[in-house]
């Protein structure tokens, strides 16, 4: 027999007691919409909460309600009429979370259930996620942490540290943290002088990455070089900037620029292994980073030194 569901929600943001909810109503109605509570001084924006909502549920219709100016409260009567003028067809069941949905189920003719053991198996609270999203991480959903992680991402000339440093941060503060997609890229190429649309292949392939891990990834996502570093290596390689590569530098809310002070480590992959080449390659990410006002801590000294630096701006980033 088919049936109708409603859900009715801010789902700001939807976190893992709403997931199981919704999954739960999932077996209780054969079509399920999701009625999202909005209005203009939300903190965050109703597209956003919709674009989640319709990742996570791609099965269920989400339906943003805005009420304007303020907010309409989850018990208040009116909202049978409101969710009416979505949902002309009949309604058999509404599902939630707190007693009052037990009237608006009276009002539209339905019957009502009340959820409250998804409470006592994922006791997350959406006020106290927004409030500290970090000390409620494993609450929050796949699709709904890079909203509120915090990317740092390390640059430097080669040979410097820099997937050895985002591999221990990622170990130490949560990770997967996303590599270098260069390296690979450059042991399966075909051998040859670059062209300027393989910086821009590195440039996809190192997004698609980052993308994909960010959902798994911890408050801190941590990034093994980025655009602006492969636009800096177009320079070294080319000979030239690339403009149209450089527009697609999006920048993180912090760098670690890791100095060239180090043993140079050989590896057939790398290119400028003469010290002067090195300071030259590091002069030419500084200048880009002062060019775009990136934020940036500069880590220098030997390996214990340069691992202690990072840690602190670690902290520093969670903590703010």
């Amino acid at each position: 027999m088919t049936s109708s569901g409603v859900i009715l929600g801010k789902f700001m943001p939807p976190h893992e007691g709403h997931v199981a909810l919704v999954r739960t109503a999932s077996y209780l109605v054969n079509r399920l919409t999701i009625v999202l509570s909005a209005s203009d001084s939300d903190e965050i924006s109703p597209a956003i909460r919709k674009g989640w909502m319709e990742e996570l549920f791609p099965e269920a219709v989400v339906i943003v309600a805005n009420n304007g100016e303020k907010p309409l409260p989850s018990d208040d009567p009116d909202w049978a009429r409101i969710i009416r003028g979505f949902h002309p067809e009949k309604i058999d069941r509404v599902i939630g979370s707190e007693g009052y949905f037990v009237d608006l189920a009276k009002a539209l003719n339905a019957q009502h259930f009340i959820l409250d053991p998804m409470w006592m198996a994922f006791p997350a609270n959406s006020v106290e996620i927004l409030a500290s999203p970090f000390s409620h991480w494993n609450s929050i959903p796949d699709y709904v942490r890079p909203y509120f992680q915090k990317r740092l991402t390390m640059v430097g000339p080669e040979s410097t540290g820099k997937s050895f440093m985002a591999d221990f941060l990622a170990k130490k503060f949560g990770g997967p943290y996303v590599p270098e997609y260069g390296r690979p890229y450059e042991r399966f190429r075909t051998p040859g002088e670059y062209r300027a649309e393989e910086l821009h292949f590195i440039v996809d392939g190192h997004e698609a990455h980052r993308k994909t891990l960010s959902l798994k990834a911890g408050p801190i996502l941590f990034e093994d070089t980025d655009a602006l570093l492969t636009a800096v290596w177009a320079e070294m390689l080319l000979g030239k900037s690339l403009p149209d590569l450089e527009a697609r530098i999006e920048l993180p809310d912090h760098y670690l620029l890791l100095d060239a002070n180090v043993p140079w480590e050989q590896d057939p992959l790398r290119y400028y292994a003469k010290q002067e080449v090195r300071d030259k390659f590091f002069n030419k990410i500084k200048n880009k980073l002062d060019k775009y006002g990136a934020s940036y801590t500069l880590i220098s000294g030997d390996w214990n030194e340069r691992n202690s630096q990072a840690i602190k701006v670690v902290e520093s980033m969670m903590s703010e």
